[in-house]
């Protein structure tokens, strides 16, 4: 009932429909002023996100620097060992020591010196190899803690960024609501948006990309022979129908029933409603490798409201939609792909461990 009041006060302040940031300026005025508060509320939450990641690797550093401290104790201590084992063949010591062997006096004492000497060789070898060891923990650490600065950095460069944004959003929205005849409607639909995406609209797009992230790995299914066409011996076209792909992720999840997914201007465009909430994501993938196609998400909408880019980011780091031809075949490589016409192609190539009539070392040389 909450949730019904909430559209009937939208609806009668405004129409909500899809329309692009970059018309955002001609957004009635509720409309725009309630797009920017979602816009400025998801910020603060990402924000937040991004301040208790730099304290984890705050903590995280401080930590390895006390571990750095007591590896250092550690090598001092194995330095000497080193040093002295070092030393002892440097000076000759251990050479001398093979006197004993000489002046066995029957083969029972040969083998007792023998052993003798074995064990002292692998006692000096353990030495050296527990400093090498030390030595190597202690570089490990130290990349380790200039990884965590450098993410530190980032995390921090990327909080005042979205710092500025939000501020900036904040001071607009600010002023816009001046211009309304009454604010105290207009807030409390404010209060009620934010609320509802965090409490049913966040939990909800996470589960739906949780989903789709899993099915994503079946995919490699829509490889059948019928989808295949070839071009050579090594080059193949794969093709999936859009209607095909829609049937293929209900048959996986019925949470996928009230969705639709498009393959248009090369992009990929999801359309529909699940637990009574209204979702559009468009997106497009990029050919990171042969062997990696990266899904990247270039517009997320809630119910009509438009999710700022440090949400979009935060989805995308948390839910992998990317699509690995290996899993078809391990020899199988992604030269190109496109989607339109309600289709999704990927031309293939066939990437053998062996060439055909190459310099292959298991074929017989070719006579002269």
């Amino acid at each position: 009932m909450r949730r019904w009041l909430y559209f009937i006060g939208i609806t009668l302040l405004l129409v909500i429909q899809f329309i692009p940031a970059s018309a955002e300026k001609d957004l009635p005025l509720e409309q725009l002023i309630l797009q920017q508060h979602f816009t400025q509320k998801e910020l603060e939450r990402n924000l937040a996100l991004l301040k208790q990641e730099e304290k984890d690797l705050l903590s995280e550093m401080a930590q390895l620097e006390l571990e750095l401290n007591r590896q250092a104790l550690v090598i001092d201590a194995m330095k000497r060992h080193a040093g002295d084992v070092a030393r002892a063949y440097y000076t000759g010591e251990r050479a001398s020591l093979l006197v004993l062997l000489l002046e066995a006096r029957n083969f029972n004492n040969f083998l007792m010196a023998a052993e003798f000497l074995q064990l002292l060789f692998e006692r000096d070898m353990e030495k050296l190899e527990t400093f090498q060891q030390a030595r190597a923990k202690a570089e490990a650490l130290r990349s380790e803690t200039r990884d965590r600065l450098q993410q530190v950095k980032r995390i921090r460069q990327h909080y005042e960024e979205r710092l500025k944004e939000m501020i900036a959003i904040k001071m607009e929205k600010e002023k816009n609501l001046e211009q309304v005849d009454d604010p105290t409607s207009v807030q409390a639909l404010m209060d009620h948006l934010v609320a509802d995406w965090r409490e049913r609209g966040l939990p909800t797009f996470r589960k739906f990309f949780g989903v789709l992230a899993g099915v994503m790995g079946q995919i490699p299914e829509l490889a059948t022979p019928d989808h295949i066409q070839s071009n050579g011996l090594f080059s193949h076209t794969l093709t999936i129908g859009e209607k095909e792909f829609n049937k293929f992720l209900i048959s996986k999840n019925e949470l996928f029933e009230q969705s639709y997914f498009q393959f248009a201007d090369d992009q990929l465009i999801v359309e529909g409603s699940y637990d009574q909430i209204n979702l559009r994501i468009v997106g497009e993938y990029e050919l990171v490798s042969p062997t990696e196609l990266k899904f990247h998400i270039n517009q997320l909408m809630f119910d009509g409201f438009e999710l700022p880019e440090s949400t979009v980011d935060e989805l995308e780091q948390e839910y992998d939609l990317g699509f690995y031809p290996s899993l078809i075949n391990p020899n199988i490589r992604v030269e190109s792909l496109s989607l339109g016409d309600q289709q999704l192609k990927l031309n293939l190539s066939l990437d053998l461990p062996f060439q055909l009539g190459g310099n292959n070392p298991s074929s017989p040389p070719s006579s002269s």
